[in-house]
Parts: structure tokens; sequence; C-alpha cells
């Protein structure tokens, strides 16, 4: 891999300059950070929880929730299947948008990209910060009304609190019985104080069954296999995330970077009608096609990357798209309506 070609290249050079006065071992961790190629797998879980917030802007406590002694990497991965299967089913709806090329788009839930969430993904939740409004993201997840395509199928309210000033929502989804918590909390506190608000008596809670206009909705979601899903998993997990080395960013609503050869992405036809994003497949191959943010290298980078990537998971160039693959899944990232 060049890669590791660039690492031991380094390393002989750090080596060299220093007269030979630092070990093999420093020297090569050096180049690793340096490189963004540290070996994750082999660091304690307190050496991984700064390396995390790197990447993802969390905060060093939400971070702290989220990785263990058991977690594996950052954690941006790994989780139980019934997480998996609803990040996978969450990404249609993040990653639909604008124009109705399926079902999903009509959930109305693209329009979060304006929230710039940050996502701190855990082994038995999603967390979702908003610090912008956190009730008007999770009403933008929850169907209100049974007879309109908007809202994700089978998500539920099922309780509140407040710590200070912070909302924090807790969802679960009924089909998957994942949960989802959406919070203004950059911290992600557990614990607070409840208190009663008539406006969240209007939502549907866990103890409302799916409807059968939303088992329809669910059904016209083609299968996918597990690597798919995981792929899919992936996206959401990086829906925000930034290369600690400043080598790309996957934010859907501008490049927290500020390169100047990505300012083109936010045309006056974009500002003006927003961004059109399709995410459709079936089985194990996908493809992903939208405007606007990120580039798609810089996404197919974040998927595959050493550390911050998808365990397994690597890309090939094909013209201005690149394909992303785990096992025998695919996932075609192109840039452009299509």
């Amino acid at each position: 891999m060049t890669l590791n070609r660039d690492i031991a290249a380094l390393t002989r050079r750090i080596q060299d300059e220093s007269g030979n006065t630092i070990p093999f071992q420093q020297a090569r961790l050096t180049a690793e950070r340096e490189l963004g190629g540290l070996p994750i797998h082999t660091m304690a879980p307190e050496e991984r929880i700064p390396l995390r917030v790197e990447y993802t802007g969390e905060s060093e406590d939400a971070a702290r929730s989220a990785i263990g002694g058991a977690t594996r990497g950052l954690g941006l991965d790994h989780c139980s299947d019934d997480q998996r299967a609803f990040r996978a089913l969450l990404a249609l709806a993040l990653f639909n948008g604008n124009v109705y090329t399926g079902p999903t788009a009509r959930w109305g839930y693209a329009i979060v990209a304006s929230y710039d969430p940050v996502m701190s993904p855990r082994w038995d939740q999603l967390v979702m910060v908003a610090e912008r409004a956190p009730e008007n993201v999770a009403s933008r997840l929850l169907a209100t009304d049974y007879e309109r395509t908007c809202g994700l199928a089978g998500l539920r309210y099922q309780s509140h609190y407040w710590r200070g000033g912070d909302l924090t929502l807790r969802l679960r989804h009924l089909p998957t019985g994942a949960m989802l918590t959406v919070t203004s909390d950059p911290a992600c506190r557990e614990r607070g104080r409840t208190r009663e608000q008539t406006k969240w008596r209007k939502l549907p809670t866990v103890r409302d069954a799916l409807t059968g206009h939303e088992r329809e909705m669910l059904a016209s979601v083609p299968p996918m296999t597990a690597d798919a899903a995981t792929l899919l998993a992936g996206l959401v997990s990086r829906y925000n995330l930034v290369d600690r080395r400043g080598h790309w960013a996957t934010s859907l609503s501008w490049d927290p970077l500020g390169r100047p050869e990505v300012e083109c992405r936010k045309d006056p036809e974009l500002m003006e009608q927003g961004a059109v994003r399709r995410l459709w497949g079936t089985g194990a191959s996908w493809m992903f096609r939208w405007t606007g943010y990120p580039e798609s290298r810089d996404l197919a980078l974040a998927l595959t990357h050493r550390e911050a990537g998808i365990k397994g998971a690597g890309f090939t160039r094909r013209g201005d798209s690149y394909q992303v693959s785990l096992g025998v899944a695919t996932l075609e990232l192109c840039d452009g309506k299509g």
C-alpha cells in the first residue's frame, strides 16, 4: 500500500535527520501520526478518545461515552445489528432529497443538513448533537401526519429531559428497536429533569403501533446485504467528519476546511434550488449521486480511511466517480444529477 511505503520512508527520514538517536518505534509512531495512519487497533481507549474528537468534532465527554474497552477503532461502525439496520435506513432518508427519485426521498429529512448536526455513534444508540433547535430536527424525523410521506417510518417519541438550557429527546424506531437521541447538549449528559410540554403530546409515541401507511413505506425499501448495510450506515456515522490532517471533509452543507477549489460546489443554481441527492440500489449494489457538498473523493476517503474509515473497505476511481467496496458490496459515489 502507498501509505505503508510513505510511513516507512518518513520513518527512515526521521531517524536519519536525528542521527539515528530516535528509536525506530518512536520514529514510526511519529510518521504514522503525521500521515494519518496510526494503528488504532493497538491503542488504548484513552488514546483513541482525543483522536476520535479530532475527526468528529464531538466533545471529549461524548467521545468517552462512545469508546470503551470493547470498542473497535474509533467506534464509528462498532454497533449492534439493530443499530446498523436503523442507520442504513436512516441513510436513505438523510441522503435522498429535492427530487422524488425513490420512496424515501419523500420522507423529508434531507433538510436536516442545514442544522449541521454532529453525529456521535454508540454501540446501542445514535446520538445526534444539534445545538440549534434539536426539537426542529426531531420533528423532521417524526411523522406527525400518517397520510403524508414525511418523517422516518416507524420512529416514535419515547421521552425527553432538560439539563440546564439543553434539551434531549429520545426516539425509538419500532421495526428495529434502535434508539436515536437528538440533543442540544454537546456533552450528551445522560440525566436531566423532565418538564411537561404539551407539544410533545401530538407526536407519535412508542405506544402507537405501525400504521398500514408506514408498513407500505418500509416495504418500498429494497433489500440490502449485510456489507451494503454497513456501507450505508457508515455514511450516517460520517455525516459531518473532518480529516484531522485537513485533506477531506464530508459536510453536506459547506466545506469546513474552507478550500478555495471546493467553493465552486456552491454555484448559483444550487443556492437557488438546493442540493439534489439520490441514494438508491438493491442487494449488494448501491449508488449515491448528488450535487453540492462534499466532493465525491472526500467521501470515498472518509469511508476507507486507515484511521476513520470502515475496516476492510477500499475504493477505486472510475473517471469522475469512486466505487467503495466492502466484501462483494459496492457503493458508487457520483458527482452531479445524472
